[in-house]
Parts: C-alpha cells; sequence; structure tokens
C-alpha cells in the first residue's frame, strides 16, 4: 500500500495486486484519499496461482518497473512444517516473483530498458531465526534468483534490485503469531520455543516503525539510472546482517538458541510432517 501510494503521488500510473475485491476497494479508497485515485488500479489476483498470472498479463500495459512484494511467513520447527505448506511457502515467496519477472521481461527486452524489485529480508541473507526455516529458504533463494536474473537480463538493459528489510509494521507477524500461540498449546518438543516467539513477536510489533522507509526504497529502486543490487533497510537489518558475516557461526547460533529457549533438548512428541 505505501509503495503503491508513493508511486502515484510521483506521477506513476500503478497497478497493485489485491487477493480480495474487498482489499482492492481498500487500496482505491486509500488512492482517493490521497488525491491519486485515477493512477492507482487494484487487480484482484492471487500470486500463488501461476497459471492465473500468466493468463492475466495480457490485458495489463506493458511495465517498466515490476515490484515483486507478496510474502508471508509459514512459521514452524523444519520438523513439524508439512511438505504441503513447505511449497506453499516456496509459491508464493519465490516462484510468484520468478513468473511475474518472466511475464514482464518481453516488453522490457524490446524497449531495451526496466526495473524489477524482489523484496526479500534480511533474513535472506541470515538464518537467525529458528521455527522460520521455511522463511529463510524462501528469501535465500530469491536472492539467488535475483542474482542469475541480473546477469541475465542486464544487456537488455534492464536492472534488478534486492531489497532487504528488518522488521516494519506491515501486518506479516500476525499469521506466524497466531500458529506459534497455537503450537505452543500443543505436545510439540519445541512447544517452550514456540511460546517465547509468541511473546517476542507480540513485544516487538509494538515497536516496529511503519513500512515509509521500505516504500522509499523500492520506489528509488526503480526510479534510479544507477539502481543497487541491493538495498539494506533498517537499522536492525543492518545490525543483523553484520553480525552474521562479523560473528562466529558458534556466536550466532548459541544466541539464536538462547533467545528461543532451544539451550535444552526438546521434550514431547512432536507432530509427524504430511505431504
Amino acid at each position: 500500500m505505501a509503495s503503491t501510494l508513493r508511486f502515484a503521488k510521483r506521477g506513476w500510473d500503478t497497478w497493485g495486486t489485491v487477493r480480495s475485491a474487498a482489499k482492492g476497494d481498500d487500496v482505491g479508497n486509500a488512492a482517493s484519499d490521497a488525491g491519486v485515485g485515477e493512477r492507482v488500479h487494484p487487480i484482484v489476483l492471487d500470486v500463488s496461482d501461476h497459471d492465473a498470472i500468466v493468463a492475466l498479463w495480457p490485458q495489463l500495459p506493458d511495465f517498466y518497473g515490476v515490484v515483486n512484494n507478496a510474502g508471508y511467513s509459514e512459521m514452524g520447527a523444519i520438523e513439524e512444517v508439512a511438505a504441503a505448506e513447505a511449497k506453499a511457502q516456496l509459491d508464493v515467496n519465490l516462484i510468484a516473483p520468478a513468473v511475474v519477472s518472466a511475464c514482464a521481461l518481453p516488453a522490457m527486452r524490446e524497449r531495451r530498458s526496466g526495473r524489477i524489485v524482489m523484496v526479500s529480508s534480511m533474513f535472506g541473507r541470515a538464518a537467525v531465526m529458528p521455527l522460520n526455516g521455511w522463511y529463510h529458504a524462501s528469501k535465500f533463494g530469491l536472492e539467488a534468483l535475483s542474482d542469475v536474473l541480473r546477469m541475465e537480463v542486464a544487456g537488455f538493459g534492464v536492472r534488478v534490485s534486492v531489497v532487504e528489510p528488518g522488521f516494519f509494521n506491515t501486518g506479516i507477524d500476525t499469521r506466524p503469531a497466531e500458529k506459534a500461540k497455537t503450537m505452543a498449546a500443543r505436545n510439540s518438543p519445541y512447544q517452550n520455543a514456540y511460546r517465547r516467539l509468541a511473546l517476542a513477536t507480540a513485544s516487538a510489533a509494538r515497536f516496529t516503525p511503519p513500512p515509509g522507509l521500505v516504500a522509499r526504497t523500492i520506489v528509488a529502486a526503480v526510479e534510479s539510472r544507477r539502481p543497487r543490487h541491493r538495498y539494506l533497510v533498517g537499522m536492525d537489518a543492518v545490525a543483523v546482517t553484520s553480525a552474521e558475516r562479523l560473528l562466529p557461526r558458534k556466536a550466532t547460533d548459541a544466541a539464536a538458541r538462547l533467545m528461543t529457549g532451544l539451550t535444552t533438548p526438546p521434550t514431547g512428541r512432536g507432530r509427524r510432517p504430511t505431504s
């Protein structure tokens, strides 16, 4: 929402995908309130439906810039995340950006210019959050995909940038927090870690800044004549990635285990993942 409104205020005609007509109304109303209603065009589309993306694309204009921002976090111990849940995480966070980019590239190549922005995370650089293995995997994969794509399309005048935010108040933590509470109530070997994560998420949500800084970075990556390959956004993102780079892995592992209560052997039977 913040990025869409900022693009529109700067004169861009902007199309933004939402997953329901109600959310589309929210975007349209916000754009009207901001005085840019004529420039904002909500589209009801679930990016996890890759065939739907391909089918819809011919109806859309030839975009100069594409921002792959849709994402969520499939929280859970790797032992307890079902294969279907893991695949759904990768569908949204990793496969969808590739499909959207592939749809946008023919027009960009023909025009010999364009911008693709991948919204990753500081957790695409630093795997330091137990119970978030599949989210880490999706964002690490997105970073690798972006690096390869950047090389493939540079000769056509298309630039690819990765935006790596820290914690911002976007609502992405709501679903993991609820799942952590549910899992903490079960006889899971990671019960204590789920409980701690639920408390930490609730506490952090009270202090996370609004997403305006991320929106400004995304817009800058599209508008810049020489966009950077990566944009770390937020002091926590700088701190986490610096610690990952400078400290021994043994130290960061110990800190993460201490924070989540994984310093003692797990108890309980756990949940057998299903396909």
